[in-house]
């Protein structure tokens, strides 16, 4: 083996461990009887690290900065532990699911912070959401807590995700509001039921989608929004292939806003548009 090829792995093992060090510097800022030479190593870890941006960091930094690296070690550990699984969605791992559903959770911060320049997406959020794929819950628990009005219907076909769901929407105080159900978006009955549907097209084959799509307008209320997100390509080749990878790997296949975008409009949305971010891009629009 070539001494690059060697050099490229060590560095690469070193970043790893580097990513722990700060994960668990972070954690351990809310944490009690800690052992004292221990922390002292993993601060020294931390600022070796981050240098004199480690102290920078405030509270309000520390959850999302925890939630990323977790999802970074539970998606790579994943990858690395089942390389050669089939392309759909399989995970049945107790602490990746919960990882992912603190991470998606975000998701629905941003439509918030959308809502704040839309008016009509704001009035949405007084309705009735479909939490498309809910997972463990997270996106409907976050609904739950940041619109005391909303109404969310939280459906998936994951057995092993809906077990968690149904454990963390039970213990909190929004089960009242939280219907959660093991059904098909594609057998979706008709409505007018929905003002606001959230639809994550990196879980499905594009056939899938069009029938989701259709589906949920059948579903929804005139002016109802559809916010359907996919994995974001980074400018990075490396972090694009893995974007396109993670897609496959979830059971997905549309990787272009563009096509999302084709797709709302075939349907009868107008306004639509996109939000690009880091992670996931929103395609999103609304019914006439």
């Amino acid at each position: 083996m070539s001494e690059s090829i060697t050099q490229r792995i060590r560095e690469g093992t070193r970043a790893v461990r580097m990513l722990a060090v700060i994960g668990a510097a972070l954690k351990l800022r809310s944490a009690d009887d800690v052992d004292a030479a221990l922390a002292a190593h993993i601060d020294d870890g931390l600022r070796l690290a981050l240098g004199d941006a480690a102290m920078d960091l405030d509270d309000a930094d520390i959850a999302p900065l925890l939630i990323e690296i977790e999802m970074a070690f539970a998606e790579s550990g994943e990858l690395f532990t089942h390389p050669g699984r089939t392309a759909a969605w399989q995970v049945a791992d107790r602490q990746l699911l919960q990882a992912m559903g603190r991470a998606s959770s975000n998701a629905f911060d941003r439509i918030l912070g959308l809502a704040g320049t839309r008016p009509s997406l704001r009035v949405a959020l007084d309705g009735v959401f479909l939490d498309v794929g809910t997972g463990v819950g997270g996106i409907a628990l976050r609904a739950a807590d940041t619109c005391r009005d909303l109404r969310i219907d939280a459906i998936d076909i994951w057995e092993p995700a809906l077990v968690l769901a149904a454990e963390n929407i039970g213990a909190s105080p929004h089960a009242g509001r939280i219907r959660l159900r093991r059904l098909d978006v594609t057998e979706l009955p008709p409505g007018p039921r929905y003002t606001l549907a959230w639809l994550p097209t990196m879980f499905l084959k594009r056939s899938l989608i069009e029938q989701a799509i259709e589906r949920i307008a059948a579903a929804s209320q005139p002016g109802g929004w559809l916010v359907a997100p996919l994995y974001s390509k980074p400018d990075d080749p490396f972090m694009a292939v893995m974007s396109s990878l993670r897609t496959l790997r979830s059971g997905g296949e549309v990787t272009e806003t563009s096509e999302l975008v084709d797709l709302l409009r075939a349907r009868g949305y107008v306004d639509i548009e996109v939000d690009p971010a880091p992670i996931a891009s929103f395609v999103m629009g609304r019914l006439p």
